[in-house]
C-alpha cells in the first residue's frame, strides 16, 4: 500500500483539524504489532477473564473476552489503532439534573461515530483501498483500555478516563486500520488516588483498586431492565439520576476548572413525569431519538421516575 502521497501523521492530524472543531481533540496512535502492547493485551485478556470467572461481566458487557481485548481481531491486517477523545460538557450542563450530563447532549453514539466517519473519509483520499473498523461504546473493544495504554487519558480510581483539558467529560472513539501509522502515545498515568470517589459512590461500586463493582454502579442499575430490589432502588435514591451517575465525577478534584464546548443540541438536564406519561414507547422514542436514554425504553425511565418520585 503506497505511503510516498504525503506523511501519515500529518494525515491523521489533518483528518482531525478537517472536522472543523472549535476546541482542541486529544488523539494518540498505536502500533498492533508493537510487543509491549501484545503483553498488556494479554494481561488485560487475563483480568477480564478474571472478572468473567467471578460473574462481574453484566449485561452491558460483552463477555467474549476475546473481542473486547484484540483490536487485531476486528479487521484482517489490522497495524493502527487511533484513539481519540471527543469532549461533551457545555456551559448548560447542570449537575443538578436527574439525567446523568453525558445525556443531556446528543447521543454520542450518533456525533462521535458521524466525527469517526469523516476521520475515515479524509484518509481515504489518500489511501481509497485502506480498510478501517470504527467504534464509540457499542462495540466489541474496551476502549478505556486503550485510551489509558495510549496516555490520552488518565485512568481514574473510578476506572474513567480523564483528559487533561475537559476531564472525565469525554468519549472515547476508536478507528483501527489496515494502514501502517507513526505511532504516536504519551506516558501512562494514574490519578492520584484521593479516595473522594470511593467514599461517595451511592452504591459503594467503586473498589478502590482501579476496578468498580458494576452490579452495585448506580449507572448500570439506572440502565437495568425489569423490577429492582430494594437495595437497588436504594442506590439509585442516593444518586438521585434517573440514567446514569455523575458522583464520582462530581467530586473529583480532575474535572475542576475544566474547559467546556459549544453545545451541539439542546441540553435537556431533567425529565419528569409529565414530560413522558401520555407516550406509547414508540413516542418516546421518536422525541428522544437523538439521546443516550433513548435506547432503553420508556418503561425503565418511568420505573426509575417513579422510584425518585417515592423518595
Amino acid at each position: 500500500m503506497p505511503y510516498d502521497e504525503e506523511d501519515m501523521s500529518s494525515i491523521v492530524k489533518k483528518s482531525i483539524l478537517n472536522l472543523n472543531l472549535p476546541y482542541e481533540i486529544e488523539y494518540a496512535i498505536l502500533n498492533l504489532e508493537d510487543e509491549e502492547l501484545l503483553k498488556s493485551q494479554q494481561d488485560f485478556f487475563g483480568f477480564l477473564t478474571n472478572r468473567k470467572n467471578d460473574n462481574l461481566i453484566t449485561s452491558l458487557e460483552s463477555d467474549d473476552i476475546n473481542s473486547r481485548v484484540f483490536a487485531q481481531n476486528v479487521l484482517e491486517d489490522a497495524k493502527s489503532i487511533i484513539v481519540i477523545l471527543f469532549p461533551y460538557l457545555t456551559d448548560e450542563h447542570s449537575k443538578n439534573g436527574n439525567l446523568s450530563m453525558y445525556c443531556m447532549g446528543m447521543d454520542y453514539h450518533i456525533s462521535v461515530k458521524d466525527m469517526l466517519c469523516e476521520i475515515v473519509k479524509y484518509i481515504k483520499n489518500f489511501h481509497k483501498d485502506a480498510d478501517f473498523y470504527i467504534q464509540s461504546d457499542t462495540g466489541t473493544l474496551n476502549e478505556r483500555f486503550f485510551a489509558f495504554y495510549s496516555g490520552v487519558g488518565r485512568l481514574g480510581i473510578n476506572s474513567m478516563i480523564f483528559s487533561d483539558i475537559y476531564g472525565s467529560y469525554v468519549n472515547i472513539g476508536l478507528i483501527v486500520t489496515d494502514l501502517f501509522l507513526d505511532e504516536k502515545k504519551y506516558e501512562k498515568k494514574y490519578c492520584d488516588q484521593c479516595m473522594a470517589c470511593v467514599k461517595s459512590c451511592p452504591g459503594g461500586a467503586v473498589n478502590g483498586d482501579f476496578t468498580i463493582n458494576s452490579y452495585r454502579c448506580a449507572s448500570y442499575i439506572t440502565q437495568k431492565k425489569g423490577e429492582l430490589n430494594e437495595q437497588e432502588q436504594g442506590i439509585i435514591k442516593k444518586s438521585k439520576k434517573i440514567f446514569g451517575c455523575d458522583v464520582c465525577q462530581n467530586v473529583c478534584h480532575f474535572n475542576n476548572n475544566v474547559k467546556t464546548i459549544p453545545k451541539n443540541c439542546d441540553i435537556i438536564k431533567t425529565i419528569k413525569n409529565e414530560d413522558i406519561d401520555e407516550l406509547s414507547n414508540k413516542k418516546f422514542k421518536e422525541k428522544y431519538i437523538s439521546r443516550a436514554f433513548n435506547f432503553r425504553g420508556k418503561s425503565v425511565i418511568k420505573r426509575n421516575l417513579d422510584i425518585l418520585k417515592d423518595d
